[in-house]
């Protein structure tokens, strides 16, 4: 395998340390005498480099990789429960089955044995931003002839280029680049972890070879924002989200490289590029062929074993080049008008002030938005009539702490879901009467009778947990009771999040506020499993 190149360097360890092909592959054939007899390894590694030995090996066992979307106590048990036959390989002890370390390798001396490259090499599972995640099977040679494909596009086949990622492993796009790019090539994988923007920047400078950047669009929009000089990058790769142009020129501008994005998915791997400062149209691999069937939209050719219906709505000109319209289940029609649910959301995180956003649709299929914002509903919609259509703009506007995304920048569905019944229901003022002969009255007090305040405290405490339903109260910090309520008399209770774990509660009659104060929430603890 790779005869040629089986001398040059394969990933770039530390200053003074690179590790060759030829020792990835004896590291690999090593390991894989040691493996467990069972038929599927959940791959948890979080170090690159033991991830790729651990992956190899796997292969080299003819057993096949399970790569998690994420890597929650729930998520992990679900896939032990659907591939029984399995085991955790992590280069963390307290979470393997089979521990990987580097102290731990050894190079055997052994040949590689051949790889039957049509044979299951792993599963991969889809992020869950649509709906239940889905378990995606890729081979060999799908992996190999996209990677020839890519970096044909690239013109990386023969480039001794240090390739540096923030993307993890266990992601389609992480595993691609990261691995098949450098394997299938003269590249060099760095072998770090960059998070923090001045990290990346920092790691960047100090390589003194020829590099590139591969990233998510909000990794690079942080990137961009900060002070101080980058060096020298070849160019930027961005994947697992579309970038509007305005945004792809800030970061080309402020990191001085030409950005590039990827276009692809769990199923397809990348398939297309496109320089989105320059061009809103992608370009397909060679050999890839886009096409439409009777109102759907079908990927042929190049890795693509077999023709492919995608959820995608393409407009496909007439040289084969594509513009996305959006996922089928992303359009929106109101009014007789159309629009696209991802390109509405760029136009609502562009806009300076708010951090993060996403619309959504509400009541009789109008729009709502939540924000990361301190900005005032007017400011936002001022904004949003210069960039769309009147019809779409949101009726509601809910501010939010933040909004959970997974490693790679996305919205889950379950999330998002909870978070907007949450909001809808935070803006929904609750009427309540304490009747006459509720017994409380009984001593509190008989010839005065006035509503206890652990009463109304109780009703605020209910309609919270209502509506965080999966979270508990930890304390009450704050409470002041302002006036008193009498039996029979109507009060309402509003509450408004502060923060992710502040709840503000405010007890009004008609328009006299009785009782403000605060509770600390926390997610309730999940069950542990064995």
């Amino acid at each position: 395998m790779l005869q040629h190149t089986l001398n040059s360097a394969f990933c770039v360890y530390s200053r003074d340390t690179v590790i060759n092909r030829a020792d990835l592959l004896a590291h690999a054939v090593a390991v894989s005498e040691k493996l467990p007899a069972k038929s599927y390894a959940i791959n948890l590694c979080q170090d690159r480099y033991l991830f790729i030995v651990a992956y190899l090996a796997v292969c080299l066992r003819q057993q096949i990789s399970l790569l998690p979307a994420n890597q929650t106590a729930k998520t992990l048990a679900g896939l032990r429960a659907s591939y029984p036959d399995s085991y955790t390989l992590s280069d963390n002890k307290t979470e393997a089955d089979f521990y990987i370390a580097y102290d731990l390798l050894e190079k055997s001396t052994r040949p590689c044995p051949l790889i039957n490259i049509d044979r299951p090499l792993s599963i991969s599972f889809t992020s869950g931003s649509t709906g239940r995640p889905k378990a995606i099977i890729k081979t060999w040679r799908e992996f190999q002839k996209s990677a020839e494909l890519a970096l044909q596009r690239f013109k990386l086949q023969n480039q001794q280029i240090t390739l540096l990622s923030t993307v993890p492993m266990q992601h389609m796009y992480g595993l691609e680049t990261s691995f098949f790019w450098v394997l299938f090539s003269r590249m060099t994988l760095h072998n770090s972890r960059p998070f923090y923007p001045e990290d990346i920047r920092q790691t960047l400078s100090d390589l003194s070879a020829e590099k590139i950047l591969v990233s998510t669009p909000r990794h690079l929009k942080s990137c961009s924002q900060i002070q101080g000089q980058w060096s020298t990058i070849k160019f930027i790769l961005s994947s697992t989200a579309p970038m509007n142009k305005e945004l792809a020129q800030q970061i080309e501008q402020n990191l001085q490289a030409p950005l590039f994005e990827l276009f692809g998915s769990t199923e397809t791997l990348s398939f297309a590029s496109r320089q989105t400062s320059k061009a809103t149209h992608w370009q397909p691999y060679a050999t890839i062929q886009p096409t439409q069937d009777n109102g759907q939209f079908v990927l042929q050719g190049g890795h693509i074993i077999r023709p492919l219906i995608l959820d995608d709505t393409f407009e496909i000109d007439d040289k084969g080049n594509f513009n996305m319209l959006g996922r089928s289940a992303d359009l929106i029609k109101i009014a007789g008008k159309r629009a696209s649910l991802n390109d509405l959301n760029q136009q609502l995180t562009s806009i300076p002030g708010i951090e993060d956003g996403v619309f959504f649709v509400s009541k009789n299929e109008r729009l709502s938005a939540l924000v990361v914002s301190k900005l005032p509903r007017k400011t936002i919609i001022k904004h949003l009539r210069l960039a769309i259509d009147e019809v779409f703009l949101p009726r509601a506007i809910y501010p939010v702490p933040a909004l959970i995304r997974n490693t790679m920048g996305k919205l889950l569905k379950t999330e998002l879901e909870r978070l907007i019944h949450t909001q809808q229901m935070l803006a929904t003022k609750q009427h309540y009467r304490i009747p006459a002969a509720h017994p409380c009255f009984a001593g509190h007090f008989p010839d005065n009778p006035i509503v206890p305040g652990v009463i109304l405290l109780n009703y605020v405490q209910q309609q919270l947990l209502a509506v965080f339903r999966h979270d508990r109260i930890c304390t009450l910090t704050q409470a002041k009771f302002l006036h008193p309520l009498l039996p029979d008399q109507d009060f309402t209770v509003s509450l408004t999040q502060s923060s992710a774990n502040n709840i503000k509660f405010t007890c009004t009659r008609d328009k006299e506020t009785l009782v403000t104060g605060t509770f600390i929430i926390a997610a309730k603890e999940e069950n542990s499993h064995d």
